[in-house]
Formats: structure tokens, sequence, C-alpha cells
């Protein structure tokens, strides 16, 4: 049960009885039953829907169902009761179903899923929740203009009425045991929301609908109602909780609200029994300064090195050129080598034995000479590339290197 767990506890630990429950599930569906004793007795009789739904999610790849051998394989023990009496109801109430019929395997009724949602937020929010949703859905259809004048009409009565109903239920609060209280205040956390969501839709009433104000205004008489009774609520428990300071007794997201909402005084009460040591001395941010400047380490100077001392006759431009005619000699004299005597050679294998980097650097100083308009040689590569895996130099061009027309008519 990864996704949502009807029965696994909350966030904060603190869910609702089985018994309190089970009495919200009679009620719900109380419009629909044909008898009294309708719904189970158990709350884990639900783990068996639940589980069945997990394996129709989870191994229902193709849509064409599961057998019951499936399923059983899949559920195990579920919860009280067999296997076989459970699947029974749900195939009498049509949870489950023959794709076709007479067909061996069973599909899930996608209507099962939707209750097992709305079961979910029964257990956690008390209905609540469904409240802000029909809110959130009646100022959506009223921007989308999927809602006309008599749509809006019966969706602001039935939010009126249901603000009402539940205001009453919180009026009731008031005199129920404060551990009690501790069970329902999850149900009623959305007070303030419910309250704003309430005045967006009335402002986009009356601009939509201004013959609809009336009706809006009650809506709003309603969820003022709705949340005096609950913020009243808090405030007995927050009385308890400051009598026996048992902050326990608080959710985190009251502890959140009070940061980001709450005065300095109102925070700072909190602490007003609370003895703490004498502070240090202050320092000001200037004499931290002064401080670290007279503390910091010097830096180390170093003395760059003194220019080298060329020698005064020697000419940097004619080191120069000697420098590149020396090279030029090497160039030649490497060529001549390479030509053994022949006007044209190949050196494809002589690169290959080179090994690498060898090779690469015999083809750069072959390039760099025949580059030489002073160097009488000439190189060609061909286009052919050979291949050898096993050789240090995988691959290569056939390389043919070349006397210059002029030198060779000179020699």
């Amino acid at each position: 049960m990864d996704e949502f767990d009807l029965f696994s506890p909350d966030p904060e630990g603190e869910s609702a009885s089985d018994a309190a429950f089970l009495e919200r599930l009679q009620a719900f569906v109380a419009p629909v039953a044909r008898h009294s004793d309708a719904v189970v007795k158990d709350p884990d009789m639900l783990k068996w829907a639940q589980a069945v739904y997990e394996a129709f999610g989870d191994l229902d790849d193709t849509g064409e169902g599961l057998t019951a051998a499936e399923l059983e394989a899949a559920c195990g023990q579920a919860g009280p009761g067999s296997f076989e009496s459970r699947i029974n109801v749900f195939k009498a109430l049509g949870l489950l179903r023959p794709p076709k019929p007479h067909h061996h395997r069973l599909i899930f009724n996608p209507t099962g899923v939707a209750a097992l949602l709305l079961f979910d937020r029964l257990r956690r929010d008390d209905g609540v929740q469904e409240i802000l949703l029909l809110l959130d859905q009646t100022t959506k259809g009223i921007e989308d203009g999927l809602l006309g004048p008599d749509d809006v009409t019966a969706r602001l009565a039935m939010l009126r009425r249901a603000l009402a109903i539940n205001a009453g239920e919180l009026a009731r609060l008031r005199t129920r045991p404060v551990d009690e209280l501790l069970v329902l205040r999850r149900n009623h956390r959305a007070a303030d929301r419910l309250l704003s969501d309430a005045r967006t839709l009335v402002e986009l009433v009356e601009t939509r609908f201004p013959q609809l104000s009336a009706a809006g205004g009650q809506l709003i008489t309603q969820a003022l109602r709705y949340s005096a009774a609950a913020n009243e609520l808090v405030d007995r428990l927050l009385r308890q909780v400051l009598a026996e300071r048992d902050f326990s007794m608080l959710l985190p997201e009251q502890y959140r609200t009070a940061a980001l909402y709450s005065n300095t005084d109102a925070l700072a009460a909190v602490f007003a029994g609370t003895v703490f040591d004498k502070p240090t001395v202050a320092l000001s941010p200037e004499q931290i300064l002064v401080t670290l400047e007279q503390h910091r380490p010097r830096e180390v100077r170093q003395r760059p090195p003194r220019p080298v001392d060329l020698p005064v006759a020697e000419d940097p431009v004619e080191r120069a050129r000697q420098r590149r005619e020396a090279q030029r000699r090497r160039r030649r004299a490497a060529a001549q080598l390479h030509l053994k005597g022949q006007f044209d050679i190949d050196l494809t294998a002589e690169i290959q034995a080179a090994g690498w980097p060898g090779a690469a650097r015999l083809v750069a100083d072959l390039l760099a000479a025949a580059a030489d308009p002073e160097v009488p040689v000439t190189v060609t590569l061909a286009t052919t590339l050979l291949v050898d895996g096993k050789a240090e130099v995988t691959y290569t061009t056939p390389v043919r290197l070349s006397r210059a027309e002029k030198d060779h008519h000179d020699g």
C-alpha cells in the first residue's frame, strides 16, 4: 500500500479512531443504503477492497482483467474473513465484473477507485475538503464560462447549507472534552482557507452575476460563522496547552503559522518565564574589522627575478634568422636521408614503424619541410586509409616524399 493507505497513521500520528471513522462511514453511505446494517462493522474489512484495487493497478497492464486465482495470490489475507466471501460481495455490488458475459476474468469498476479516494478523505478530513473542492470547482467553472446563473445559484445554496451544518457541529463541540477536540481538530484545520476561497467566489459572482449578490452574501455569512467556530475551537485548545504546558497538543502547522504571522511581543511571551544566561559583551562591526586587521598575517612579498643581461653586441634579429636557417638545414638533411638518393619514395612503412608519437612527429616534420619554399621537396598524401587494429599506429594514410622539379634537374 504505497500510494495511500486508509489504515496507516497520518503524518502527525493522530488519525481518527476506528469507531469515529465507522460512524462517518455509516452516515456517508446512508443515502444509498438499503438496510441500516449495510456498512461493515470492522474498518479492517476495507483492506480487502484496498488490496484488490492495488492488485489491478499493479498487475493488470493489458486491461483484460485478472483471474480469481491471480487476485487471491496478490491479496493474500488482507483483512478479516475469507477471500472468497469478500470477492462474492464485490461481484454482487458491481465492484468486480467480467469484461464480457460468462468470462472467467474480472475487471475493477473505476467507480470503486473514486469511492476509495472519497473514503480516504472522509477518514482524514471529515468531509470538509469536499466543500473546499466544490468552492474551487465553482470558481473555475464561472471563470471558464461553463456555469450559468441557475447553476451558480444551485451551487451557492449547496455550499451555504454545507457550511451551516458544519458550523453547527463546531458550535456543539464547545462542551465536548478536550481529548475529543484533539481527535476532531484536523477535520477543521482549513477554516481560514475556506473563508478566503468563499470570499473569492462571492467576489467573482458579484462581478459576473450581480443579481446573485444576495445569495453570495448568505454564503459569506455562513463561512464567517464556520470560521469563527473553528477559531474558537483552536483558542480553547491553546488555553489548554498553556494551562498544562503540553505543546504536543499543537500541530506543526500551528507553529509555522505563529512564526509567520505573530508579532515579536506575542512570540516573546512564550519565553516570559524562561531564565537565560547573561549575554556576552556586544562588539560592533567596526571593532571586529579592526581586530581582524591587527591579527591578520602579513603578506609575504617576493622580489621579481632580475632580467637576464644580454650581450650588447648581439643582434636578436640576426640570432632568430640563424635559428631559422639552422632549422631549414636540418629539414633539408632529414629529407635527403628519407629519399636515400631516389627521386621519390613511399614513407608509409617508415611512419608505421615509428610508433606513437614518433609517427605524428615524422609526418609533422615532413609537412613543415614541404611548406618551406627553401627546402626542395614535396609531400603527397593519398586518400586511402590503412587500418591495423593490432599495430601501435592503428590507422594511417600513405605518404610519398619527392624531390622538387628544380632540385631534381639541378642534381
